[in-house]
């Protein structure tokens, strides 16, 4: 791919464009995406977050437009509009959702209408002890985070159901509900992971793969101009869907299998560098 073919880059941010704290964007980060937006290049944002979650110092670049959020089942404009929704369907959450609290044993989080919420009774007894800081800036962002009845708040009239996620499961936790999963709605969920322990349950059209593609598509961009970086399976998707994908050197296996490049890790500015590296800054 010639350099100056790049038009737009879309980002994840955990593992990848941020510290392993998950809040730090770096200054050669911050100076690389500058650069390349002044080059005229589309940043796009490209995370399992809520858009209530995304780290402040991400938010404050005024040259994001948009932002792929949720994995892939939300895709808004800097003004928040919603440009494309694929939410779970609200019976079959609501199976899942009952199943997994006949299971009990780990925190279920629901990700409705653009914010994420939690039970009383898993907050009380594990969320504010095991929750990392942006799941709490989450919840807090508008104080009705954490309800009474998680069905109830699914069943809600008119909701859009982005994603349920459980971020903290022991192997065989995973392994049951992923068989479950398989075998009562096939391939009408995806079931992905950021992480080892975690697992993230959307419609089958909420990845990162197929929101990226609507995006560019909608923009006039043809797949060949679109570089995607990424670490975590949930990435694989978006990184099949650009004409560049580009895993970082702390990408699970499966992400440097898929990709065409690989870069630095995220501790290394390894966002930087790719950048760096194909638009010649």
């Amino acid at each position: 791919m010639p350099n100056s073919e790049i038009k737009l880059i879309a980002i994840d941010l955990d593992g990848t464009l941020l510290r392993d704290d998950h809040m730090t964007l770096s200054p050669a980060n911050r100076e690389a995406l500058t650069a390349a937006a002044e080059q005229g290049v589309e940043i796009v944002i490209a995370t399992g977050r809520s858009i209530a979650a995304v780290a402040p110092q991400v938010l404050e670049l005024p040259f994001l437009r948009y932002f792929i959020t949720c994995n892939g089942s939300m895709t808004t404009d800097r003004e928040g509009r919603v440009l494309r929704a694929k939410p779970l369907p609200q019976p079959i959450a609501a199976d899942i959702l009952t199943y997994l609290t006949s299971l009990g044993g780990f925190i279920v989080q629901l990700y409705a209408d653009q914010k994420m919420y939690i039970s009383r009774a898993d907050w009380e007894s594990r969320g504010s002890v095991h929750l990392p800081v942006f799941h709490l800036k989450a919840l807090f962002s508008d104080g009705d985070n954490i309800v009474e009845d998680l069905l109830a708040r699914a069943n809600r009239p008119g909701s859009h159901l982005e994603k349920i996620n459980m971020p903290y499961l022991e192997p065989e936790q995973k392994a049951q509900i992923k068989a479950w999963l398989s075998e009562h709605y096939g391939d009408e969920i995806r079931a992905v992971s950021t992480m080892k322990c975690n697992l993230e349950l959307t419609d089958r059209d909420g990845s990162k793969g197929a929101a990226l593609s609507a995006l560019y598509q909608s923009l006039h961009i043809p797949a060949a101009q679109v570089m995607a970086l990424g670490d975590s399976d949930n990435d694989i998707s978006m990184l099949q869907a650009a004409g560049l994908g580009v895993a970082m050197g702390n990408a699970t296996p499966e992400v440097l299998s898929a990709a065409d490049w690989v870069s630095l890790s995220n501790k290394e500015d390894g966002v930087a560098h790719a950048i760096r590296h194909f638009l010649s800054l």
